[in-house]
């Protein structure tokens, strides 16, 4: 019996996994058209055992409703986050890397990654161990949430030799910001303003020049003009498939790309499509 239990709980939790890695919802419109419900009973066609269960187990025992998957996804989450914090206290040194930002309920919600080098190896780890959530956003707090989160995961926070966030004040400020807290509480934890986010402020300050803006005005005008178009988006890839040079240039792409209002690094992308399909 216990063998056998094991076996079902296997497959259940196989798919929990698979739905992660997947990035599938587990849910669905209802409890019986799930995703989860879904996988599982195409599993259960080469399985005999967990066919047998879903057909005729438990109800009170199937290990199949929303408050174990959430169960399940927690302890998965839980042996993830302590595997990756074993190995950054093994490595004698890290950074933390963290952010904070409203989640859809409005709650405050932080971001906690640590960055180390493998233990015996050269390769640079950059791990995300998890959320969590705070009441306020002052410097004061979040450095009193960020330490205490970390110790709670089991992390040896004396370790810390670097923290890296924006540049926002409540984050970078030289007296009541995240990074002066925490360094009157751990020195040698020097603190390192977000490259990509550096490079992210100056990309966005050097569009505001006349001739930059208005050529990305215009992309975006051109992309959205095709976009919006069933019949413009046709014509284009029918051009398309008759010009080799560009359909290889292009990469398998099958039409132009709209330009991200954040994310300005990502334009070089849609910018790269553009430029190869222009004629």
């Amino acid at each position: 019996m216990v063998e056998k239990n094991r076996k079902i709980l296997t497959c259940i939790v196989e798919t929990i996994i698979l739905c992660g890695k997947q990035n599938i919802a587990l849910r669905g419109h209802t409890e019986e058209s799930s995703n989860f419900k879904a996988l599982l009973s195409f599993k259960a066609k080469d399985n005999s055992v967990l066919r047998q269960h879903l057909e005729e187990g438990d109800p009170r025992s199937k290990y199949l409703s929303p408050l174990i998957q959430n169960e399940l996804v927690t302890i998965c989450g839980e042996v993830i986050s302590s595997e990756i914090v074993e190995a950054c206290n093994k490595a004698g040194a890290f950074s933390l890397i963290a952010d904070e930002a409203s989640d859809a309920s409005t709650m405050e919600q932080m971001s906690l990654c640590l960055r180390f080098v493998q233990d015996g190896t050269n390769m640079i780890r950059e791990d995300f161990v998890g959320f969590a959530e705070t009441e306020s956003t002052t410097g004061e707090s979040l450095a009193n949430a960020f330490l205490e989160n970390l110790r709670n995961m089991g992390v040896i926070v004396e370790n810390m030799k670097g923290q890296g966030y924006d540049g926002a004040s409540n984050m970078s400020g030289k007296t009541k910001g995240v990074q002066a807290r925490v360094k009157t509480i751990i020195p040698e934890s020097v603190y390192t303003h977000y490259k990509a986010h550096c490079l992210n402020l100056a990309i966005v300050h050097a569009s505001k020049e006349a001739y930059p803006r208005n050529m990305m005005n215009i992309v975006q005008t051109i992309a959205f003009a095709f976009d919006y178009s069933a019949k413009r988006l046709l014509s284009f890839q029918s051009n398309l498939e008759n010009d080799q040079v560009s359909r290889e240039q292009m990469e398998k792409r099958k039409k132009l790309q709209t330009l991200c209002e954040t994310r300005w690094a990502a334009r070089a992308d849609a910018l790269y499509t553009f430029l190869s399909s222009f004629r």
